[in-house]
């Protein structure tokens, strides 16, 4: 995903997806349980929420209104995230 995307192409990507596998009972969600009998099953599930999200993520670390101390700590989770979680 790419900064450079329009509210529009954000919107289309979101409704794209299906948030419902995500909550509880959906075949991506995880119990704390999880982490430890499953941990890389886990990692997937977080990056595939992750890069389903990320353009959402990155129009608020890119909203100029936002003073910089609010837009920093979402722009690192963003790096850290996306070497964890490449697309």
């Amino acid at each position: 995903m790419n900064a450079e995307m329009t509210f529009e192409q954000i919107e289309q990507h979101i409704k794209k997806t299906d948030l419902k596998q995500f909550e509880l009972g959906g075949k991506m969600h995880f119990n704390p349980s999880d982490v430890a009998t499953d941990p890389g099953g886990v990692l997937q599930k977080i990056c595939s929420i992750f890069n389903k999200v990320k353009p959402v993520l990155l129009a608020i670390a890119n909203f100029p209104l936002l003073p910089p101390w609010m837009r920093a700590p979402i722009k690192t989770f963003i790096d850290l995230m996306s070497i964890i979680c490449p697309e």
